[in-house]
């Protein structure tokens, strides 16, 4: 037989099979013996009937698939955290599909059913539902019910009652090292601004925050802890709102770099000169960071260590390995020209 004219009736007397057991193999809706479909499955390889790749995960159960979901693909955490992942996946042997749920729950429950469908071999969750402070328990239970069929690992994110894998940046470690280098550079004067309430990176960061000004023996001007959002817009109003203060703070954390790149838009509209007049440092380490004047200092999250690791989690998973439960990635100050010594 000539490859390319290989039909299932073929594939069916080669094999000493009927054309519908071949047919039960490809779709996999009725059960055969295991000796029957390896014999079907060596005639698909050996003619090509298939890509090599589908009769293989005929077999072994698996699609070769990976789900992305992802709350923006416009913001630059997660599109290069995917971009590092996506690499990775397919140097495993794995494709991808991409989920931009554009900040919507409704969305998500979509996304997580279609890639169920799809029968998908594992899902990595970026942001979302499970970066909510407060778990909602009907996304709990739909969580719970996809991973009864699909393993799945959270990135930056929990759920509580849900028993998930866990991949995550020290994001504690990364806000101690930027209080720490303000407070070396003479700031006792430090706002923290960007992020919003109730969201868990947010409220990770604030804490640490205020815990360590505060085991320093500072306390926190609360007029200087303001956050509406991630956005450079975001920054760009909270900004506002410092300038309309008589007391300001010499220098602030903000929530991420998009947050930043919003404060130092606004301060140097209005005359202030960073780092001269004000210390502004970021969070994420995006690529504008390096770019936008004067050079944001920041904390890198690592992109490629934490996309990898979380890929090398699942894959582990979807082959029935052990994976950590949780795997913490450590994070990198980079320092910048966004902040100076503080002198009276």
């Amino acid at each position: 037989m000539k490859k390319e004219n290989v039909t299932i009736y073929d594939i069916a007397k080669e094999a000493n099979v009927s054309p519908a057991t071949v047919s039960r193999v490809l779709t996999g809706n009725a059960k055969v013996r295991p000796q029957t479909t390896r014999k079907i499955v060596d005639v698909i390889e050996k003619y090509n009937f298939r890509p090599n790749s589908l009769a293989r995960s005929l077999f072994h159960k698996q699609s070769k698939t990976i789900g992305f979901i992802l709350p923006d693909i416009n913001h630059p955490f997660f599109s290069t955290l995917v971009q590092s992942s996506e690499a990775h996946a397919l140097e495993l042997g794995y494709t991808t599909f991409l989920c931009n749920t554009r900040n919507n729950s409704e969305n998500e429950s979509k996304y997580l059913q279609s890639l169920v469908e799809k029968q998908v071999d594992g899902i990595i969750y970026l942001g979302g539902r499970i970066n909510d402070t407060d778990t909602d328990q009907e996304y709990a239970e739909e969580m719970k019910t996809v991973m009864e069929r699909i393993p799945v690992v959270f990135v930056n994110g929990q759920m509580n009652g849900v028993d998930a894998h866990i991949v995550r940046t020290d994001e504690e470690s990364g806000i101690e090292k930027l209080v720490e280098l303000l407070l070396n550079l003479n700031h006792k004067k430090i706002g923290f601004l960007g992020g919003k309430e109730g969201i868990s990176s947010t409220d990770v960061k604030r804490n640490t925050f205020v815990k360590m000004m505060e085991n320093k023996g500072i306390s926190v001007n609360e007029d200087w802890v303001l956050g509406t959002g991630f956005s450079i817009e975001s920054g760009e109003e909270v900004a506002g709102q410092l300038l309309n203060l008589k007391d300001r703070p010499t220098a602030v954390i903000c929530a991420n770099d998009f947050v930043a790149i919003g404060v130092i838009k606004v301060l140097t509209k209005f005359g202030l000169t960073v780092p001269d007049d004000v210390s502004v440092v970021g969070f994420d380490d995006i690529y504008l960071a390096q770019h936008f004047p004067p050079g944001i200092t920041t904390v890198s999250q690592n992109y490629d260590h934490l996309g990898q690791t979380a890929i090398n989690v699942l894959v582990n998973l979807i082959n029935e390995k052990e994976a950590e439960r949780e795997t913490v990635i450590p994070t990198s100050l980079v320092l910048r020209d966004s902040c100076r010594i503080f002198s009276e």
